[in-house]
């Protein structure tokens, strides 16, 4: 249905030194589009053509009384009882059972972090600068259990301060327009950990492996160092490898990348 705007992946956060950025938080859930005209809301997530009210009663119902017409852009989340947002909680929302959504919507709330608009006042407002679209928010969208406006900042330090418990870091150039698919203008930093774990088989993929640790836990691995931790494990049953993630889930870790093997040569 939509193709939205990603930011683009970086390592470092620039500063705002000529007022060029905004940051806000990354939050941590699934994307969202809400189109509200009159008596009619209609969820989507990006690039699903689905339907998804059905997910999210709660957020239709705030949809209908917090937001003016137009079509916006969010994250679907689920806060944990920190007022973090939790992938986990969020894939707990994903349900296909009418009876089962009712139930866990009020113990997995969803909330919609709006933090852009596509269409306001009957007109397609994406060419106009983000600032732009951010004041149009602020004058469409109000606060409410279930819909939100993301909080933006001039500076990344406030959210530097909850770097260990939060995803990441978005930053945005004040002048980007909306373009759909592209990764042009705004950039994400993630707030990732790292760990030495030991790895003691693999499952062969198309691109590489899939290293099990010793845990049970699964990590992808694809290139030359496939071939290394591959060759380590046969010939001695175990192989150490630097793991960089951002949490860890019972089977695995979110967003690992392998920094590492252990003894390689560089």
């Amino acid at each position: 249905m939509y193709d939205l705007m990603k930011p683009k992946k970086i390592g470092n956060i620039p500063d705002n030194q000529d007022g060029k950025y905004i940051y806000e938080i990354k939050y941590d859930g699934g994307s969202g589009v809400i189109e509200k005209y009159g008596d009619t809301v209609k969820i989507y997530h990006n690039k699903n053509p689905d339907l998804q009210n059905y997910k999210y009663p709660e957020l239709v119902e705030g949809a209908l009384r917090y937001l003016k017409d137009g079509i916006y852009v969010c994250e679907i989340v689920v806060f944990n009882k920190e007022g973090i947002s939790d992938f986990s909680l969020f894939q707990k929302r994903q349900l296909e059972n009418k009876v089962k959504i009712q139930f866990r919507r009020q113990l997995y709330p969803a909330v919609a972090m709006v933090y852009d608009v596509i269409r306001a006042n009957g007109e397609d407002v994406t060419d106009y600068p983000l600032l732009e679209r951010k004041k149009i928010l602020s004058e469409r969208v109000f606060d409410n259990s279930h819909i939100r406006l993301v909080e933006f900042f001039n500076k990344p330090e406030p959210i530097l301060k909850l770097k260990d418990k939060i995803e990441g870091i978005v930053i945005k150039d004040v002048n980007s327009t909306y373009k759909f698919g592209k990764r042009d203008g705004w950039f994400k930093h993630r707030f990732n950990r790292e760990e030495t774990v030991k790895c003691i088989s693999y499952e062969v993929t198309p691109t590489g492996i899939v290293l099990i640790t010793e845990d049970g836990r699964r990590i992808n691995l694809a290139g030359y160092r496939s071939e290394i931790a591959k060759k380590r494990i046969d010939e001695d049953g175990e192989v150490l490898v630097e793991v960089s993630y951002h949490q860890k889930t019972k089977d695995g870790f979110r967003f690992p990348v392998v920094k590492r093997v252990v003894g390689e040569v560089e």
